[in-house]
């Protein structure tokens, strides 16, 4: 939880003005940031006696609304000391100057004070060995006046220790507000005045003094000992338990209604953004009303249907299972490519239609039984593959939550200066970098947060912006080819590739590929958007603080270790027999030790993973009902007697169109199974070259804001003033040419490093 929310939550409600404003003081001090960005990008400072007068001018406005918030503090601490304070030497002089008025039966009176069964009998015990003020008022009478005075004693004293109480909270809260208020000034700011504002003004001030806290504590001591004097017979420990159950009740009243209160402004900005736009809504007839994008959904839902059942009646290929084999693939396909459902919805139908119309075919040819069917469904749903996409996640979920892959990231990015040109670079090479160990669907969403300083200190109305979230967004892209765990098209290509190519061959294919794309992009982004003309420099991003932990060096120590028995797979193959078997390390070590736990397994991205399981269970029945043959024969006959290069620029451009307007997992699930059953059946076989070719052309469509999660992820960000950053022309004019160039370079840098390794 952030500290401004915080504060809110822990603060008394009905003193909620008188805490530090701390929001407003961040607001100041990034207001502050901004200026200080905008002088140096002006030139306002030529020299550094002209750089410290401004610094100077502007510690000098931050600490006035420093001191005018500590004024604050103290002028309503100082009114609530005085007025406790007080009341409780007014209760102490009545409670031994008043004489004691005769009392009712005690068992009435705990039953009118609700005192708990269990604390009314440690009283009786009690009773006999030391007289109190409640005793003395229980000898004579039962009038109903002495119930009345003994009641509002109580309710006197236990608000005097629930405000004391609050008070003492009150004090904590504030001096926190200051210590982090004045750490942020001085990380955002670049600044030395925490210590120096601390020691000489905050902790000298009469509400933080020691010897304040000291008073206010002997004060909460007097009140616990009336209390136990007039009701426990004495017994201290008795009178605090009764007490702080009070006191929880109330922060308990109090958290809720403050918690309730922020929900409720959270939800009513939530409404105002989420009505202010239109529903377009299509009138069905009947007064019955869809609104559009469902209908959207609706019409390419019963298209898929009725293409389904067509196919079915339709007799293309020579045996049944084909036939019904191809309906099942084009209906798959169509859902996939429409998201009439979601994907994984999709996906998970597919086993059901495998069994139900009889695809899966027997090794002779003859039809399986539905019972081996969908064992065979089930078990093609559950490999090695998976495992290394779960693994993966794992991998990605230790390096994110300890705050590996940020504190990689901000210390690259520390050192990449304040020009735009340069600081672009940096984070495009630090996000495809990042892309090959937490994916390229997290990565986008850890980058954006980085920029964040950036984001904020930019003129207004300025393409500089726009210009680094859409850097970020293709280098995440073109990351997604850099290792077998990057992307789930990966996963879906290594299915298809025996042997398996390990992660060394992965890496010196993809990996000068993806670094010559990230420079043609840039090029690109600097030629039209020109930045460094736009805004000089840029705020600079600080590094993440903090000492290494022993955690931290055994995530480290574990994912090295796992990347390098993956690397070695082909060498060790013959002990572990798969790469799944290597994936289960990183979930056994981080689960088992307690590193990562329930709620990180459960934010997975379990969608990605049944999307790539019905894909494969869907690869799998294609392949046996010999419907992937047949295709892949009539195919190769159109091109067995071109070079293997140009067959691999045919299928490479083929997927990239594929990929450009719908996802690239889907275009992975659809397409490589295809080619790599060509690749099969060429004169000179080359499955693996071109399969491994088009998984990588997977991530080359990003010419749409739909083309890859990367694209999702940017074209949502909103600048402060409520309007997109990106826009379809912007992925368009700088996408569009960096996929090309991406396709060319599969087909030629990556033709020739395949071929070299003997693929």
């Amino acid at each position: 939880m952030k500290f401004s929310h915080s504060l809110k939550f822990n603060a008394v409600p009905d003193w909620l003005d008188h805490y530090v404003a701390y929001d407003h003081l961040k607001k100041i001090i990034f207001q502050m940031e901004k200026e200080k960005v905008d002088a140096v990008n002006q030139q306002h400072w030529r020299d550094e006696g002209e750089r410290g007068e401004t610094t100077t001018t502007q510690d000098n406005v931050f600490l006035t609304q420093l001191d005018l918030q500590l004024e604050k503090v103290y002028d309503f601490y100082t009114q609530k000391e005085s007025e406790l304070y007080s009341l409780l030497d007014r209760i102490e002089v009545d409670s031994t100057t008043t004489p004691p008025p005769l009392a009712p039966n005690l068992e009435t009176l705990d039953s009118t004070l609700n005192v708990p069964s269990h604390e009314k009998q440690q009283q009786q015990q009690q009773h006999s060995r030391r007289p109190s003020l409640e005793s003395r008022f229980s000898l004579y009478s039962t009038t109903p006046p002495n119930v009345q005075a003994m009641m509002d004693l109580r309710s006197r004293l236990i608000y005097l220790y629930v405000s004391l109480s609050e008070l003492e909270s009150y004090v904590d809260l504030n001096k926190s507000a200051f210590d982090k208020i004045l750490k942020k000034h001085d990380k955002v700011l670049d600044g030395d005045l925490r210590t120096r504002y601390l020691k000489k003004n905050v902790l000298d001030s009469r509400p933080f003094m020691p010897q304040t806290t000291q008073l206010l504590q002997q004060q909460l001591v007097r009140v616990e000992t009336l209390y136990a004097d007039a009701f426990c017979h004495g017994d201290s420990g008795l009178a605090l338990r009764q007490m702080k159950c009070h006191l929880r009740d109330q922060v308990v009243y109090d958290r809720n209604t403050v918690w309730r209160d922020m929900i409720s402004q959270e939800n009513a900005a939530t409404h105002v953004v989420a009505s202010s736009p239109t529903v377009k809504m299509v009138n069905l007839g009947g007064g019955f009303k869809l609104p559009a994008s469902r209908f959207r959904q609706l019409c390419f839902f019963v298209l898929a249907i009725i293409v389904f059942v067509i196919l079915l009646n339709v007799h293309i290929f020579a045996h049944q299972a084909e036939n019904y084999c191809f309906a099942l693939l084009i209906f798959a396909a169509m859902l996939w490519a429409t998201e009439a459902v979601p994907l994984y919805a999709t996906s998970l139908m597919i086993p059901f239609l495998v069994v139900l119309l009889g695809i899966m075919r027997n090794d002779n040819g003859s039809p399986m039984d539905a019972k081996d069917a969908a064992k065979v469904v089930f078990a093609s749903m559950f490999s090695g593959t998976i495992m290394m996409l779960l693994s993966g996640f794992a991998l990605a979920a230790a390096l994110s939550k300890y705050g590996i892959a940020k504190a990689f990231a901000t210390h690259i990015l520390s050192r990449a200066g304040t020009r735009p040109r340069w600081v672009m670079l940096a984070i495009m090479l630090v996000s495809a970098f990042l892309s090959m160990w937490i994916s390229n669907v997290a990565t986008p969403v850890l980058c954006f947060s980085l920029i964040d300083p950036i984001l904020r200190t930019l003129p207004d109305h300025t393409r500089v912006g726009s210009c680094l979230i859409l850097g970020i967004a293709l280098a995440s892209c073109i990351g997604g080819m850099t290792s077998p765990i990057s992307s789930p098209q990966n996963i879906i290509t290594l299915q298809y590739m025996n042997p398996n190519p390990g992660w060394g061959i992965w890496f010196a294919a993809a990996l000068p590929i993806a670094i010559l794309c990230i420079f043609v992009c840039w090029g690109l982004l600097l030629l039209l958007y020109r930045p460094d003309h736009d805004v000089p420099h840029l705020n600079k991003i600080k590094p993440s603080a903090g000492k290494i932990t022993w955690t931290q060096v055994f995530v480290m120590a574990t994912v090295i270790l796992t990347i390098a028995l993956w690397c070695a797979e082909s060498s060790i193959e013959y002990a572990i027999g798969d790469t799944g078997v290597i994936a289960t390390i990183p979930l056994f070590l981080f689960f088992g030790t307690g590193i990562l736990n329930k709620d990180d397994l459960n934010a997975f991205l379990w969608s990605v993973v049944v999307l790539a399981q019905g894909g494969m269970a869907l690869g799998n029945a294609v392949t046996s009902s010999g419907l992937l043959q047949d295709i892949a024969l009539q195919i190769k006959d159109g091109i067995q007697d071109l070079p293997v290069i140009a067959i691999l620029a045919v299928f490479a451009f083929l997927i990239l169109v594929f990929a450009t307007f719908v996802s690239h997992t889907v275009a992975a699930l659809i397409i490589i199974p295809i080619v790599q059953e060509v690749g099969q059946n060429l004169p000179v076989p080359h499955p693996n070259l071109l399969v491994m070719g088009a998984g990588l052309a997977c991530s080359a469509g990003m010419s749409l804001p739909v083309s890859g999660y990367p694209n999702m992820s940017a074209v949502m960000l909103e600048d402060r003033f409520g309007n997109p950053y990106l826009t379809s022309r912007d992925f368009i004019i700088t996408g569009g040419p960096t996929s090309v160039v991406c396709t060319i370079l599969i087909f030629t840098l990556g033709y020739g490093i395949m071929s070299a390794v003997g693929y």
